[in-house]
């Protein structure tokens, strides 16, 4: 009876759900999240904005008791941008930390360099702070990407030059990162100008890290495009207008999200007057959540606002709601459940949500087109949402 009486007990410890101990970076008050981000490399002051925007948020919600009386704690491992580093600060993250989950992972080779590693450790990535089309496609059960990607971003600004702006005999120019990011780009703008029958006149490419655009600048001019394409990020974005300025050459430049933001007009000065970027977070709208944004952002910094800052308080939204609708017993698998159910959820800074248990992103997907307003040094929204409606047309970047 005594034997009997063991195994009995031993099979209902055995069905209990699992303690909040067991489970990686979860206490019975507190969840660890980690973040790989640059904060000391090209990209560090849009690594230090996002990381600061997430924190920002993260305070709010635990000052109002965290959720289901757990603190969120976010630790952030520097990876100066460099893959082969952010795997080892994926690693730290995992193995010494034992976080529960990751969040807001910036960038698109940084962030891909590590997709081993999360499937095989089944741990989420919540909204990685890249739009590159592989977070989503093909469907990865723990990644959770942001939208629009890259290759709809390339849609939706030919589709505003197209449809909204109605350029006559518009002749485009591209210059791209030679890597993910940028090639990802570069095969979406491909596909909408071939559907909307816009020529592409001139290809050029740099390496991460570059600092002269020169020959690039030259090549370009000389086809004499109507509209630039940035694929680039706001340092060598800046630069480019920089430099064409000093040529005596003004096309209409049109950036990407990764080349939208505010410290891109600090960096070009004059050199952006007339610059056209693609956005999703209108920060000078009057809806409720963008007014509470700019309240904590006042009462932490007088109201110094960026986009880049406002992007990791938005990915710290959606986090903070995936762990709501998750519930007390959390564990990795009930994250991806909850997040999972997010469908046109409109409660953080960026556009509309929807994952399912098929789609991790990539499909119901908008941006609004700013331009460069040099006397208030911001990126101010012109026009309504342009809609991506052209699925099928997305190409992945290994059919380059």
């Amino acid at each position: 009876m005594l034997f009997a009486l063991a195994l009995l007990i031993a099979f209902s410890l055995s069905r209990r759900p699992a303690a909040a101990e067991d489970v990686p970076g979860v206490t019975e008050d507190r969840i660890l999240v980690g973040m790989t981000n640059d904060l000391t490399g090209p990209l560090a002051f849009i690594g230090q904005q996002t990381s600061a925007g997430a924190r920002l948020y993260l305070q709010h919600v635990n000052e109002q008791g965290g959720i289901h009386g757990r603190r969120i704690e976010l630790l952030v491992e520097d990876d100066g941008y460099q893959p082969a580093r952010t795997i080892a600060a994926f690693r730290k993250l995992l193995d010494r930390n034992r976080v529960f989950c990751f969040a807001g992972n910036m960038g698109s080779s940084t962030t891909m360099a590590t997709l081993p590693l999360v499937a095989r450790e089944r741990v989420p990535v919540v909204m990685p702070l890249n739009y590159n089309s592989r977070m989503s496609t093909p469907y990865k059960r723990y990644i959770f990407a942001m939208d629009p990607s890259y290759p709809i971003q390339s849609w939706i600004i030919l589709k505003y030059i197209a449809e909204v702006e109605k350029a006559e005999s518009p002749r485009l120019a591209v210059i791209y990162q030679d890597d993910d990011y940028g090639r990802d780009g570069l095969q979406g703008l491909r596909g909408a100008a071939s559907h909307y029958g816009i020529p592409i006149v001139s290809e050029e490419s740099y390496k991460r890290g570059a600092v002269d655009f020169s020959t690039q600048v030259l090549n370009m001019k000389q086809e004499d495009p109507t509209h630039v394409i940035l694929w680039t990020v706001n340092r060598e974005g800046a630069a480019v207008m920089r430099e064409a300025r000093q040529a005596g050459w003004q096309p209409q430049f049109v950036g990407s999200l990764a080349a939208a933001g505010d410290k891109t007009l600090d960096l070009a000065g004059d050199a952006a007057e007339g610059y056209l970027a693609l956005g999703v977070v209108d920060l000078w709208s009057d809806e409720e959540k963008v007014v509470q944004y700019r309240d904590l952002r006042e009462k932490e910094a007088g109201g110094v606002q960026s986009l880049s800052h406002a992007g990791g308080f938005g990915m710290a939204q959606v986090l903070v709601e995936g762990l709501r609708r998750a519930g007390r017993e959390l564990t990795r698998e009930k994250l991806v459940e909850a997040l999972e159910t997010l469908n046109e959820w409109h409660g953080s800074l960026l556009p509309p949500v929807t994952y399912s248990p098929e789609q991790h992103g990539g499909q119901r997907t908008a941006a609004f087109m700013m331009v460069a307003d040099l006397e208030r040094k911001a990126m101010v929204r012109i026009s309504d949402w342009v809609h991506y409606e052209r699925l099928e047309q997305v190409a992945h970047p290994d059919s380059i």
